[in-house]
């Protein structure tokens, strides 16, 4: 659906177009405490959370703000794949098999773990007892170790920590297929598919009835856009263990695989970038060049550099919405890889550089929070390095603040796409205005932090009361009296 938005906001509209376009069959409803609603397939809940799955992978909102959830019944075999275990939300553009890291002792009793951190003096006993002895038994008992080790790093939001653990578990157990595992799935969840190919290749002729293993090279391979080896292993993998998520993955790279043979790539530093035409080589070259500087500039703001090559895929118009299934009104879109559509464009503008500098942060922050970032903080980041203000939307946002017309910031952790078209831009607005809070109250430092901290915290609520010593609604209060007092009521 065609829509209109202020100037500022007309290519903020981004990760919502993957929640936006979810197919018929995520037909469970979730009634939120505001009133709103979402429209998806539930996979987990708890106490503590809503997990629901949308075309790109899977979200999660606080159970706090849900009222109830009216479930509609899946057939057998989807809802066995639906209760498998849980996948870390930065791997959402690729599809993965269930978490081979869980833990084969709680973390109150494994010895591994002591005073809240992994016990290395404890490893290298256990390794040493094992170089002695020669044992069986002190080899498993290590093992268990290592694995232990790594699960609690990665529930800790310490995913490269717990790589190098298990990395130095193959030294010593080499080929063995639950380490492989636990390292090939966190290096393609973390975007790291160099790393994880070296891997996975040689295990995938050692271990050729491994359905995982097929499944996470096919992933490694789509991450690196290369499209045919990509759905080859995908297929491989379908014929060992039929996969609904694994068959829409192979849908979906066949798509783009129909559209990317006329396709041009090229190459910088940090970016592989594919475009169709001749026409479109001098912007191509132009948009690389755009990349690169933001590149650079979100390294200075953000204190992070993304290790992998980021891939951008600019498309004609109808290419873009045939692939992504998003609706019009997107201007484009962060599944993973950037996409944008250019259709018409000969050369680079201002309103062209800004869509790509607010993509590539969103590459950068599901990079720094393994891909758990809340959206409104996610969104308002965003904007802000793209250069954003709230000003255009300065008064209006006031007097709905002001008249608590606008959900929470706690509602806004999940997608936007379930809000009412009228609030779209006011709610984007609030996140951008919340995001010139932090930075101009605390500074950018503060907010650098507060993404670090997010994988390893449990909820934001209680992330904010320890950075910023703020609860959610003191902090709404102070966002609140910011915008009001910048713009008036």
């Amino acid at each position: 659906m065609a829509r209109q938005v202020a100037p500022w906001l007309k290519f903020a509209l981004l990760a919502v177009a993957v929640a936006a376009v979810a197919p018929a069959c995520l037909a469970d409803t979730i009634y939120l405490k505001n009133g709103h609603k979402i429209i998806a397939q539930v996979t987990r809940e708890d106490a503590k959370q809503v997990v629901y799955e949308i075309p790109g992978g899977e979200l999660t909102i606080p159970r706090a703000i849900v009222d109830h959830i009216e479930k509609s019944p899946l057939p057998a075999q989807e809802a066995a794949s639906e209760s498998s275990a849980a996948r870390p939300a930065s791997a959402r553009e690729v599809p993965l098999p269930p978490s081979p890291l869980a833990e084969s002792a709680s973390e109150g009793d494994s010895p591994v773990i002591k005073d809240g951190a992994v016990d290395e003096a404890y490893l290298q006993r256990l390794e040493g007892d094992m170089r002695r002895a020669s044992a069986p038994d002190k080899a498993l008992l290590l093992k268990q170790a290592f694995q232990q080790a790594g699960a609690f790093l990665v529930r800790q939001g310490q995913a490269e920590s717990a790589m190098q653990h298990y990395s130095e578990a193959l030294k010593l157990f080499p080929n063995d297929l639950a380490l492989t595992l636990a390292l090939s799935y966190l290096e393609v969840s973390e975007s790291h598919y160099f790393e994880a190919m070296d891997l996975l290749l040689p295990a995938s002729d050692r271990h050729p009835e491994s359905a995982d293993i097929l499944l996470l090279l096919g992933s490694a391979y789509y991450g690196m856009e290369n499209l045919d080896q990509a759905i080859a292993a995908w297929n491989k993998a379908l014929a060992l263990h039929d996969d609904p998520r694994l068959r829409a993955a192979v849908d979906k790279a066949e798509r783009e695989r129909a559209v990317a043979g006329s396709y041009q790539e090229l190459r910088s530093e940090h970016f592989l970038l594919r475009y169709e035409g001749r026409e479109t080589e001098k912007l191509s070259e132009e948009v690389l060049n755009s990349l690169e500087g933001s590149f650079r500039d979100l390294i200075l703001d953000l204190d992070y550099s993304p290790r992998e090559i980021i891939v951008v895929l600019l498309y004609p118009n109808q290419a873009f919405r045939d692939i992504t299934r998003s609706p019009t009104w997107v201007g484009a879109l962060n599944d993973g890889k950037i996409r944008v559509p250019v259709s018409g464009l000969t050369q680079m503008n201002a309103e062209l550089a800004r869509v790509l500098k607010h993509e590539l942060t969103h590459s950068f922050v599901r990079q720094i929070t393994q891909g758990r970032c809340p959206t409104w903080l996610n969104e308002g980041l965003a904007q802000l390095e793209e250069g954003a203000t709230t000003a255009s939307l300065g008064t209006t946002l006031a007097h709905a603040l002001a008249a608590g017309q606008l959900p929470s910031l706690q509602a806004l952790e999940g997608p936007f796409t379930s809000l009412p078209p009228d609030l779209v831009g006011l709610v984007y607005g609030k996140s951008l205005a919340t995001l010139e809070y932090l930075r101009d109250t605390y500074g950018m430092g503060e907010i650098r932090r507060l993404l670090r901290a997010v994988p390893s915290s449990s909820d934001l609520n209680t992330l904010l009361q320890d950075e910023l010593r703020l609860s959610y609604p003191a902090l709404e209060q102070e966002v609140g009296n910011y915008v009001v007092k910048r713009y008036g009521a």
